[in-house]
This record gives C-alpha cells, structure tokens and sequence, in this order.
C-alpha cells in the first residue's frame, strides 16, 4: 500500500506539480477541458434527462481510458468526526475482485477551507476492473435523493468526490454531478483529440477560454 502512496505522489509531482485535487478543477489548473453533459430541451423530472448524462459521461470516459490503461481512483470524503471509508462503500464494490490491500487510505487537510479534512482511499488497478458506468450514474445522481444508485445515501447533498487519473495519458477526468465533468491533462496536446471528438459538448459558458488554448 505504500508503494501506491508513493507512486502517486511521484505521478503528481512529475505532471501536476503544485495541485491539490478539489473542485471545480478546470478552473485550478491551466490546461483543461470542462464538459457539459445536459440536454438543455429535456427536463430532470423526465428519465431521458438522466440517460443523456451518463450516455455524455460514459463515451468521454471510454475516450478517455482504454481497458488496458493504467490509472489511479481518488475517492474523497469529507470526514465527519470518526468516520472513514468502508472497505464496503458503493465505489469500491464497482472495482472487480477488489482486495483491502490494494487500497491506500490516507486523509488530506485544508482542501476548501482550514477547517475541513477529507478520508482519502486511493487505489491503482488497470481501467477494465471498473463498472465505470455505475459510478457515473451515481455521480449523475447526486443531487436527486430518490434516484439509484447514489453515493451517498443519507440525504441530497453529498462531500464525497471521485478522480480518475490515467497514468499513461497523464490526465485527470473528474466529473463533478450530473451538469459536467472536467479534465486536465499536463501537457494541451494530450487533450486535442478530446476537444475535437466532443467539440459540441463544450460548455459554451467556458468555449472561449477552451478554444485558446488550441488555436
């Protein structure tokens, strides 16, 4: 498990040197893209809503990850008072044949404010163990307590965060609820493929700023 701490540490400072992983990332990083993944036409009380989102998310992620990629998951959570990561918590169940020695669990202080602390479980594993699209469509699902499945079960809003960072592309894919998702990579060029492929999925709100860095 320490090998996994400083393996990560190492990918870090070799390519995102200076970063902490929080939200909103496109807008802490210099080099991103960021993602809208709503039908702007359909309403969140209708169903299609929720399969245009995930339909958005998931042919970004595959994109994103091939299954024969190597990558970290970053699973944050806000830590309220002793409470830690579950070995049984929904993210973890969503990696095949997970074992508890293949996770690192840390936490890390100061994220948003000088008071807070977040759990931190950190796992390496190849792309093709994780059912990513139920983490998607819990993501997705985040702020609508009645749909399945969530992360969080304890009511409509939830401290819990998920990065995926590919070590061989050197990027970081973070979707943040059901309007979008952000990615990061160290160098423009490792995104120019993306931009292109899902070019209409842009959000218009931050085109501009996305389109100079690839004029």
């Amino acid at each position: 498990m320490e090998n996994i701490k400083q393996a990560y540490r190492q990918f870090l400072q070799d390519n995102f040197a200076g970063l902490k992983l929080r939200k909103p990332l496109f807008y802490i990083w210099n080099c991103g893209l960021r993602f809208d993944l709503q039908d702007e036409y359909i309403s969140t009380d209708n169903d299609k809503y929720f399969v245009e989102v995930i339909r958005r998310a998931t042919s970004i992620f595959e994109t994103v990850f091939e299954p024969s990629e190597k990558l970290f998951i970053v699973f944050k959570d806000y830590r309220n008072r002793r409470e830690k990561i579950r070995y049984a918590n929904y993210v973890f169940k969503q990696i095949d044949k997970l074992e508890n020695n293949e996770i690192y669990y840390t936490r890390e202080k100061f994220v948003y404010s000088a008071n807070d602390e977040y759990n931190i479980g950190l796992v390496c594993l190849i792309a093709n163990r994780i059912n990513y699209k139920n983490i998607l469509t819990a993501i997705g699902n985040t702020d609508f307590e009645k749909r399945q499945p969530r992360l969080d079960k304890r009511g409509v809003f939830t401290c819990k965060e998920i990065y995926f960072v590919n070590i061989d592309k050197r990027l970081i894919f973070h979707m943040y609820d059901d309007r979008g998702l952000d990615i990061i990579a160290s160098d423009k060029e490792i995104l120019r493929p993306i931009y292109e492929k899902y070019n209409d999925w842009i959000l218009d709100y931050d085109r501009e700023q996305i389109d100079k860095q690839f004029k």
